[in-house]
């Protein structure tokens, strides 16, 4: 045999048909998208919605800032550090730059 099998198609110089002619591939089945609705919510999905954990709240703000500073913390060290921003109602990259500048004060003092 020198010929090539053809990758669709009989081997050369075989009668044997795969059929391969007659496929009709069948229609799509559509789900219904209430009962998908219905079948996540029993399994406790909801709505699909993303919902973050309170810690998890992005905090973006449009400062003018354009470095970046990546520290390694404790999740403690974190939390408190995103805590004490929220209490005092300003961004995390603001309450660093005061605890500098106080540190700064400090140092100076």
């Amino acid at each position: 045999m020198n010929e090539r099998r053809k990758t669709f198609g009989p081997a050369p110089g075989s009668t044997d048909d795969l059929g391969a002619g007659d496929f009709k591939p069948r229609p799509i089945a559509r789900p219904d998208p209430e009962a998908a609705r219905r079948v996540a919510e029993e399994g406790g999905y909801g709505s699909g919605a993303s919902v973050r954990a309170p810690s998890d709240t992005q905090r973006r703000y449009r400062t003018g800032r354009n470095a970046q500073l990546n520290l390694k913390v404790t999740p403690e060290n974190r939390a408190r550090f995103a805590a004490m921003a929220d209490e005092a109602g300003i961004s995390m990259n603001e309450l660093f730059e005061r605890a500098v500048d106080a540190l700064d004060r400090k140092d100076k003092s």
